[in-house]
């Protein structure tokens, strides 16, 4: 008698139905970032019309710097109305990452995969221009993250924003990857990421899911925290992967 189960059908399906969704998820993105495009391309539309005017014996010059400043003043406008159009349509859809284990095809999986798309979308179009600001800060908590006073983030990796929580005064350094979910065997698995208050977590460190960091503890840079790791209060652990060091 055989015991093979039949598979499930998302998983049965799974290339057609991940094109459908790849389509359909490319024209999300798209309406979110042409609403986020249309102020900045009325700023340059604005210099535009003005160096227009402009005598025609007038050098090429002073038109062309205005053009570039106006196309430069569009793209910031822009990186600012991305993060705030991308933020408030995960607050009007009420997207998250789940938490827990599930399989790659399947509805949480989907989920998972379309919360983190918006992320991404800021992530490759402009949060590198955020990075060290406020701004990056008011975009993360938008998408669900919980951060404290006068934090600093200075990394473009990180997702799953809403199963992390930051403390007050908290450095998170350069190029750090921030994630609160792993690939195991066909299935993703994500945990809560916990950070307290006045951590450093140094240059490329790597946080992944369901890591906790103590308050006042230092992560070296490079550093690795393998999934569920604990960092007590005021420890400094470094290496790959990361332990505490001793004396400390």
């Amino acid at each position: 008698m055989s015991t093979n189960r039949p598979e499930p059908f998302l998983k049965r399906y799974a290339t057609p139905i991940q094109t459908l969704m790849t389509l359909a998820l490319y024209v999300e993105l798209a309406v979110l970032g042409g609403i986020a495009a249309a102020p900045g391309l009325w700023v340059f539309g604005r210099v535009e019309r003005l160096t227009a005017a402009w005598p025609a014996s007038w050098s090429s010059w002073p038109r062309l710097v205005a053009l570039g400043t106006g196309g430069f003043l569009g793209y910031f406008t822009f990186t600012l109305c991305l993060a705030l159009v991308a933020g408030l349509f995960r607050r009007l859809t009420f997207a998250n990452s789940p938490l827990g284990r599930f399989p790659y095809y399947s509805v949480r999986g989907i989920q998972w995969a379309s919360y983190n798309a918006i992320i991404l979308l800021v992530r490759y179009a402009c949060i590198n221009w955020m990075r060290v600001t406020p701004f990056i800060v008011v975009f993360h908590r938008l998408m669900g993250m919980k951060i404290g006073r006068r934090v600093q983030i200075n990394t473009a990796v990180i997702s799953d924003s809403n199963l992390i929580e930051i403390g007050d005064d908290t450095v998170i350094g350069g190029d750090v990857t921030l994630v609160a979910h792993s690939a195991e065997r066909g299935d993703l698995v994500t945990g809560r990421v916990k950070i307290g208050s006045n951590v450093t977590v140094g240059l490329m460190a790597m946080i992944m899911p369901g890591v906790e960091i103590g308050d006042g503890a230092v992560i070296a840079a490079n550093a690795f925290l393998a999934k569920d790791t604990k960092v007590g209060a005021g420890e400094v652990w470094a290496g790959i992967p990361a332990r505490p060091l001793a004396g400390r």
